[in-house]
């Protein structure tokens, strides 16, 4: 069984100062919800969205999952690394969710973002060209999305991801990533990849004013956010 791989990177060749140009954008409403499991989130009024400011922890827990080993079903972490993610991770970072759970995770009223509402999020907050793929919005947008001090009050994590990987012929779980990269579901598919299903996320490095617009497999297990339009 692979370690949680838990590493710091700075992402320095990527890093960006904060951008005075960038429109100052402050919350005009917050409130809660509660997920189905019973998990209270705070959310905040941004333009005209409303966006929860924590990662969402319903779902399968991530220390719950098991695979095949050849012979049967096991658990896909060690004891070791399931009371890791649970005192460690989870706590902090929420659940990283498959897919078609991070489509069902949401709250009545809220949903999982489309890569448009992502879209809208990023030209509130001063981005240029946000239909691009890739780094865009290297000015800053980034950190308005992670850090505290720019008002936006999101707190986008980097709480990294899980995949399936193979070893030996079967397939293991490995989290990795963490206080590197955060990646966080869209509910948009990508419909030009035809080998495998695809969606678009987000993702945003640990010290760098940047967000990456991409397409992966929905193999993967990734953050979760959730919005809705403002009321």
């Amino acid at each position: 069984m692979k370690k949680i791989i838990i590493s710091l990177v700075c992402c320095a060749a990527l890093a960006a100062c904060k951008d005075d140009n960038l429109p100052s954008i402050i919350p005009s409403a917050r409130g809660t919800v509660t997920d189905d499991k019973g998990n209270t989130y705070n959310w905040v009024r941004i333009g005209n969205q409303d966006w929860t400011t924590s990662n969402a922890k319903n779902g399968t827990n991530v220390a719950e999952l098991t695979y095949y080993d050849g012979f049967g079903y096991v658990d896909a972490f060690s004891e070791t690394q399931q009371k890791d993610f649970a005192e460690n991770y989870y706590p902090f970072y929420g659940n990283l969710l498959s897919f078609e759970e991070a489509k069902a995770s949401a709250p009545e009223g809220w949903r999982l973002p489309s890569d448009e509402d992502w879209q809208i999020l990023e030209r509130t907050l001063g981005m240029d060209h946000t239909a691009d793929k890739g780094w865009r919005g290297t000015d800053g947008v980034g950190f308005k999305m992670q850090e505290a001090g720019y008002g936006t009050e999101l707190g986008l994590q980097i709480g990294g991801s899980c995949a399936w990987k193979p070893v030996y012929g079967w397939m293991e779980l490995e989290l990795d990533y963490v206080k590197e990269y955060g990646y966080y579901w869209t509910s948009t598919i990508d419909p030009s990849y035809t080998d495998a299903e695809t969606a678009y996320f987000r993702k945003l490095c640990f010290g760098q004013g940047g967000v990456e617009r991409q397409c992966g497999k929905t193999d993967r297990l990734l953050s979760v956010r959730w919005v809705r339009d403002a009321r």
